[in-house]
């Protein structure tokens, strides 16, 4: 069990390691283009080749997350196009840095339903996969159910990867806070065992490549997504403690997304709060794993 972080790529993907070290990262998740913005990845041979100079130094897992403005679930085709357009440079750049994978929220139905959308997500998918062949995984983040969001519940996301043939390169990024803010208590061993129990039967663990490690600001079903540093939300210590026991998330690696104890991002000291609690469930380290 790896503990990591989304880390700033400020003056190129390749600064993410020194960053990720200074604060006891296992694991890195890091935004190659403007989150806010369509503008696609750009990065020249000098770029490529210090990130993998950079990355052999540091052998430590790393994940793309994709721009905000993608959604699969829209009617505009102009919309749907950009968003395609988008995942596919993701996943493109995704093999070309050799990391594990891009994720990426589905997006909104917009009051449509799911069932009216669930064919053209499913299409779209396999568009970006087949367009960026390579070894990188196109992974699904769970939402925390507002706005008629899309893969809220782990049965919906399970209901996409069948829609898509059950492909080898889909996989899921489970958010702890859009979890818990959806209503599913993992933060209590019953809660957890019987969330986790759906995850394994609709989507499987297998398909479990990396985990958002964040507390929650909003309440159990809040429906909102508000992250909090490890222990000073609503979800806590203890919450976490049954999470990080949970087998399920033994080897997929931890990627913090909180605000920070000084609102900078993720620290040495939420990494280290996770790291004690992964000694104290008798979780393995990344030796181990």
């Amino acid at each position: 069990m790896r503990v990591g972080a989304h880390i700033s790529s400020s003056g190129g993907p390749q600064n993410v390691f020194g960053r990720a070290g200074a604060i006891g990262a296992e694991a890195i998740q890091l935004f190659i283009s403007a989150p806010q913005q369509w503008r696609p990845p750009n990065l020249g041979d000098e770029a490529v080749a210090a990130f993998h100079e950079e990355h052999e130094r540091m052998p430590v897992p790393v994940f793309f997350h994709c721009v905000y403005l993608v959604n699969l679930g829209t009617q505009d085709g102009k919309l749907l196009n950009r968003s395609a357009g988008s995942l596919k440079q993701y996943l493109k750049w995704a093999g070309t840095l050799g990391v594990e994978g891009a994720i990426f929220h589905v997006g909104s139905h917009k009051g449509a339903g799911f069932e009216a959308v669930r064919d053209q997500i499913c299409r779209v998918m396999l568009e970006v996969l087949e367009a960026a062949d390579n070894d990188s995984m196109l992974l699904i983040e769970n939402n925390a159910g507002q706005g008629n969001g899309i893969g809220s519940t782990f049965t919906e996301i399970g209901e996409i990867i069948r829609g898509c043939d059950s492909h080898p390169r889909i996989g899921v990024c489970l958010d702890t806070c859009h979890a818990f803010a959806m209503g599913y208590d993992i933060t209590e061993r019953e809660g957890c065992e019987i969330a986790m129990e759906e995850f394994d039967r609709e989507i499987g663990f297998e398909r479990l490549r990396a985990v958002h490690a964040n507390d929650s600001k909003m309440p159990l079903g809040g429906v909102r997504d508000r992250h909090e540093n490890i222990g000073d939300g609503h979800m806590g210590l203890d919450g976490f403690r049954t999470i990080l026991a949970h087998p399920a998330f033994r080897d997929a690696p931890l990627l913090l997304e909180v605000p920070g104890i000084e609102g900078d991002g993720p620290d040495e000291e939420n990494v280290n709060r996770l790291k004690r609690i992964r000694e104290e469930v008798g979780a393995p380290g990344p030796d181990a794993s």
